[in-house]
């Protein structure tokens, strides 16, 4: 069975177990075109979420993620930090593979989530903004992790949405 007979047949269960996917030795990159396809394969489907935030909030506060990596994020953390425990930080995350966060907590200064916004139009976004970081020749500084090249930042997109869509669910 191939990956996108597997995802079709998962109806019903987590999405991210679905897609099959770790992120081992090969690199993040090799993971972007497959996330992409993975939240694509979303689109038109009825969404539910077993966390605290119902999936469109989720799919908002991911495109505010990536937004932030090329447009700028409002608040950051002290410089202390974005200079040492941040990056120290990402690089755990990309060894282990993953990233491990809590899952309901917002990006600072970023605009609050609208619980009311269709599912449907905030996973536009997500996909909109993925399309416009990969065309992005500037970045800015991520509010944790301080000054990242567009590799670094493709890895922390890629673990921080697969990380969310641990708890999005396809009815």
């Amino acid at each position: 069975m191939n990956r996108r007979q597997f995802l079709i047949a998962g109806a019903g269960i987590t999405v991210a177990a679905a897609a099959g996917l770790e992120l081992g030795s090969r690199g993040f990159e090799a993971h972007w075109d497959a996330l992409i396809e993975q939240l694509q394969w979303l689109q038109n489907k009825e969404l539910t979420s077993s966390g605290s935030w119902n999936p469109s909030q989720v799919f908002q506060h991911l495109a505010q993620s990536v937004q932030g990596s090329f447009q700028g994020y409002p608040e950051h953390k002290a410089a202390w930090f974005t200079h040492s425990i941040g990056p120290v930080a990402l690089k755990a995350f990309k060894t282990a593979g993953a990233m491990h966060h809590p899952l309901d907590e917002v990006i600072p200064g970023m605009p609050q989530l609208d619980a009311t916004i269709p599912t449907q139009q905030a996973l536009q976004s997500l996909l909109q903004a993925l399309e416009q970081f990969t065309q992005s020749t500037t970045l800015t500084p991520h509010f944790a992790y301080g000054v990242l090249n567009h590799q670094d930042y493709q890895a922390a997109h890629v673990m921080h949405i697969r990380q969310h869509l641990q708890h999005i669910h396809s009815a």
